[in-house]
């Protein structure tokens, strides 16, 4: 296996991963509120990643390396992202919101064009608007009721944007840091935030933040928030790093629709949850676009090849 199909593949099982996250969110939001719930998941995620460092068995090597230019990255992803995408999700709906999530391929692809100088072909946008197509299928089959305001599409912009630039500034920053680096930094300034952010909802009750986290001692919190920690954060987004500093940023992004089909399936076989034509039809397409964006070489845009970090 060359070094483009171990990006590949790393960025197909970090989209995997993530597929299963959204089932892991619903029962772990069933004990906590979102942004509680957030700051137990990224802060838990650096705990983990700081004992790694302590153990020795990760370096971590951020003094004197101009360590603030990872601070974006972490405000991108997860910060922007998280804090758009649920307000997105508020104001408009689900199957709205699902749509316009399924534009972040595409506009990485056009990001990594003008910022990255990188190169494609008009077939490769083609298989991209494919996956899109197919997260349109799925999303809009299972259409709900609900307003769509302007407030909630404005905020799903926010969400596209930010993760387009998260892979494409992450791909840039893997010339001076690993992908361990960058994972790291994201999840420190992503705990901080989210934990200040929660305490500032609970009025900065100490009782009332006390009962939420003796609430969140219950089992099922417990292996949800551990799922989505240590497996949706830590191994997820380190896959998802080491990909976008390893081949264009338009290829590891196209993987993100993968997500969809895994969660789809988790529900089906997990949950009970219907699966029907439409969904299948957009599944299809969804692999379809992702298989084709990515197969061959893709060799009518060399890739821009970057200086690689140090991978531990």
């Amino acid at each position: 296996m060359n070094e483009r199909e171990k990006a590949c593949a790393a960025a197909f099982c970090g989209n995997a991963i993530f597929g299963f996250s959204f089932l892991a969110s619903k029962i772990a939001m069933e004990t906590a509120p979102p942004l509680f719930l957030l700051a137990v998941r990224f802060l838990l995620s650096a705990a983990f990643m700081t004992a790694l460092v302590a153990a020795g068995a990760v370096k971590l090597r951020l003094k004197g390396r101009k360590a603030l230019r990872l601070l974006p990255l972490g405000l991108l992803q997860p910060v922007l992202y998280f804090i758009c995408e649920s307000y997105g999700i508020k104001y408009t709906n689900s199957s709205f919101a699902g749509t316009m999530i399924a534009i972040i391929p595409l506009a990485t692809l056009f990001l990594g064009i003008f910022l990255l100088g990188e190169k494609c072909g008009v077939r490769q946008i083609g298989w991209a608007v494919c996956s899109f197509a197919g997260v349109a299928v799925i999303s809009l089959s299972g259409s709900d009721a609900g307003v769509v305001s302007a407030k909630g599409i404005l905020m799903l912009l926010g969400a596209v944007f930010s993760s387009a630039m998260f892979m494409v500034l992450s791909r840039k920053l893997s010339e001076e840091f690993t992908a361990f680096e960058r994972t790291y930094v994201m999840f420190l300034l992503g705990g901080v935030f989210f934990a200040a952010a929660a305490a500032a909802q609970m009025g900065f009750d100490l009782q009332e933040i006390g009962r939420t986290a003796a609430a969140c001692l219950r089992p099922d919190f417990a292996l949800a928030v551990g799922y989505l920690s240590l497996v949706s954060s830590v191994l997820a987004f380190l896959l998802i790093n080491y990909s976008a500093g390893k081949i264009e940023a338009r290829r590891s992004a196209s993987f993100a629709s993968i997500s969809t089909v895994v969660s789809i399936a988790a529900g089906v076989l997990i949950s009970g949850e219907p699966f029907g034509l439409l969904q299948l039809a957009g599944s299809v397409l969804i692999l379809l676009g992702v298989y084709r964006l990515n197969a061959g070489g893709g060799e009518e845009g060399k890739e821009k090849r970057l200086i690689p970090a140090r991978e531990h």
